[in-house]
């Protein structure tokens, strides 16, 4: 026999043996085991767990959470089996595994326990900030402290006691608090506190946060809130224009809910309000001077008196009517502005301002020289949305909109005939509130003139321009209106209803249908005359039931009417 087979033959062997060594001392992956400190080399330590098998274990992991004592050859220790290799007799073991599950099993018992731990803050993670409790764990952003916390610097390695929210054995996962724990701590002082502070008190206090919306204010031991409308009677964009981190400020306590244990304060209430010296100071009508404090979109804020600011429309603005007469393209912030006032309402604070008020109003002079019906020539300014824009005179614009190009012609199709600086002569049709309507339409006259005296069921001679599947195209007279007949409109019985019936200056009468002078509509039907015409002659003439055919009855109408003639 060879040595190799000899050899072999011994591993196999030495492997049963092994196996059954192991077997017999029920060691089983994943599970912690006592293990015995066997030798201890400069990188590693050999802790041999029994059953003839020895596993190796970094140094490195000695060094998890800082084992209490020096580790010493004979030393028993708690060790985690992670694998066996049968193959060299040896397995993988693992310390920090065993001292992990040993502190998870200690953190547990707090928890259930409602125990607080100790530990410290190692740096910051997504959400929140990592902790170090024997392991690691997670601190939310909204635990850290009884407020917003912007700087957590001197938090960091500082040790300090947390309070357990959630354990997840298989995730691995725990959350802790420390804002629990500071609350608990003050429970006992701020309810102290809470009711040493009485409604209207004036105390000193010391800022600890600012906010959008305003400021946390420390009154010793007792955060409560100075919300930013009650930090001065003037408009302020933020807090922070005002107010700085730890300023020592004087408050009143203009708020306490026992309820929910909360105080609310106020800086403004220990002044004088300016609204009190309205009253005599300010009058309807007044020219005064202030400062413009906002922008928006419908108006500017012109504070006219420390705290006292008052609302200037848009309308209010500027006698002009131009389309990028917009509050941001005339005022700024901060501009100094001569305005008058409009009205007080000291019940609401509010004023209404006008700037345009202190300028004569050129519509005055405009309407008397320009009274409705007028020809003028003018420019073009802009077209926009369907309407043209031409300068009457300075600031006065008038506006022409699509269906006043036109008699006949579509508007949307009208309108692309003009363009920006064309010159063109146009009607003032109304003048109603600064507002003037134009039209180029009726520059040559309104046909709707010519039917101004008629009225609904009246009947009219009318020109046919044209006949198509449409109906027919007719002209009231000579200069009136034209309009449609409808097809179905075009006689009494279906089989005459046919347009090639007429040919261009044909002359047609028809009925009224319906007229609205004030919006230039008339709606005409033959249809509607032959059928006034048919129940006037079985009146007269006779009735259906006599026998009579309807065209024997109304010829003998027509005859008689040629004879009383």
């Amino acid at each position: 026999m060879s040595q190799e087979s000899i050899n072999a033959s011994s591993q196999s062997e030495f492997d049963s043996l092994l196996a059954e060594s192991i077997a017999k001392s029920k060691l089983k992956e994943g599970t912690i085991i006592k293990g015995t400190v066997a030798e201890i080399e400069d990188d590693a330590i050999i802790v041999d767990i029994g059953a003839k098998v020895e596993g190796r274990i970094s140094k490195r992991e000695f060094a998890f959470q800082k084992d209490q004592k020096e580790i010493s050859v004979g030393d028993e220790i708690d060790v985690y089996l992670d694998k066996i290799e049968n193959h060299n007799g040896e397995c993988i073991l693992s310390r920090s595994k065993a001292k992990s599950k040993e502190i998870w099993g200690e953190i547990e018992k707090s928890f259930e326990a409602g125990e607080l731990i100790e530990g410290v803050i190692t740096g910051k993670v997504k959400g929140g900030l990592s902790c170090e409790i024997g392991i690691t764990a997670f601190l939310p952003g909204s635990q850290i402290d009884t407020r917003p916390v912007r700087d957590v610097s001197h938090l960091i390695d500082v040790p300090q006691k947390f309070k357990i929210l959630k354990m997840d054995l298989k995730r691995n996962n725990i959350v802790v608090s420390r804002r629990a724990v500071l609350e608990e701590m003050h429970k006992e002082v701020r309810e102290e506190r809470f009711l040493q502070l009485k409604l209207g008190d004036v105390v000193d206090g010391k800022i600890k946060a600012i906010t959008d919306y305003g400021a946390f204010v420390d009154l010793g031991s007792y955060d409560s809130l100075l919300h930013s409308s009650d930090i001065t009677y003037r408009r302020i964009g933020h807090p922070s224009e005002v107010l700085k981190i730890d300023q020592q400020v004087k408050v009143k306590i203009i708020k306490v809910d026992p309820e929910k244990n909360r105080v609310s304060v106020g800086m403004k209430q220990l002044e004088d309000d300016p609204w009190n010296s309205v009253k005599n100071k300010f009058n309807v009508n007044d020219r005064v001077n202030g400062v413009v404090t906002n922008v928006t979109d419908y108006g500017i804020f012109i504070e006219i008196e420390n705290g006292v600011e008052g609302l200037c429309h848009k309308d209010m603005l500027t006698w002009s009517q131009k389309q990028n007469a917009k509050p941001g393209n005339l005022y700024a912030r901060s501009q100094s502005v001569d305005c008058q006032i409009l009205e007080i309402d000291h019940e609401k604070r509010r004023l209404s301002l006008g700037i345009k008020q202190l300028t004569p109003n050129p519509w005055h002079k405009f309407n008397e020289e320009n009274p409705v019906g007028k020809i003028l020539e003018t420019e073009i300014t802009n077209i926009k949305d369907g309407i043209i824009f031409c300068n009457l005179d300075g600031e006065i614009d008038g506006a022409i909109f699509s269906k006043d190009l036109s008699w006949e012609g579509d508007p949307k199709e009208e309108i692309k005939k003009f363009k920006i600086g064309d010159k063109i002569k146009a009607k003032i049709v109304t003048n109603d509130n600064e507002k003037i309507s134009l039209s180029i339409r009726e520059v040559d006259g309104n046909p709707f003139d010519e039917v101004k005296d008629k009225n609904k069921g009246d009947i009219v001679t009318c020109n046919v321009i044209e006949a198509g599947d449409f109906g027919v195209k007719v002209k009231i007279g000579d200069k009136g209106p034209i309009t449609i007949i409808k097809k179905n409109e075009l006689a009494l019985r279906k089989s005459d209803a046919r347009p090639d019936r007429w040919a261009k200056n044909d002359k047609v009468d028809a009925k009224i249908t319906n007229i609205d002078l004030a919006n230039y509509k008339l709606n005409l039907s033959i249809r509607a005359m032959e059928e006034v015409i048919e129940r006037e002659a079985m009146e007269k003439y006779g009735s259906k039931d006599s026998g009579a055919s309807l065209g024997a009855i109304l010829g003998k109408a027509l005859g008689k009417d040629k004879k009383e003639e």
